[in-house]
């Protein structure tokens, strides 16, 4: 079963380029993952400090293991977020591919 997952990261005050940076290096890196089918981002224009990720994997296992991916794992411990929110996506969400 797919994972579709949608998460809305708020940056701690001053740090939203770094948290920028951070997910553009996380991207790169993760869509090289065998099990990665999509993961991209977006920064709000209103609000600099507010992000969305959407992020789709093939199954389970291929999100566990992105998320004990090193780079993920140094993404995290970067803490530069203030505030996540994470959600489990319809199917819909990704066009088949």
């Amino acid at each position: 079963m797919h994972i579709q997952k949608i998460a809305c990261l708020t940056a701690k005050s001053g740090q939203a380029q770094q948290l920028r940076d951070a997910l553009l290096a996380l991207e790169a890196l993760t869509r090289d993952e065998p099990g990665c089918k999509a993961f991209t981002f977006y920064q709000a224009i209103s609000n600099p400090a507010a992000f969305t990720l959407l992020e789709w994997f093939v199954d389970q296992a291929a999100f566990d293991l992105h998320l004990a991916q090193p780079y993920t794992q140094a993404f995290f411990a970067r803490q530069l977020v203030a505030g996540v929110q994470a959600f489990d996506a319809s199917p819909g969400l990704f066009a088949s591919t």
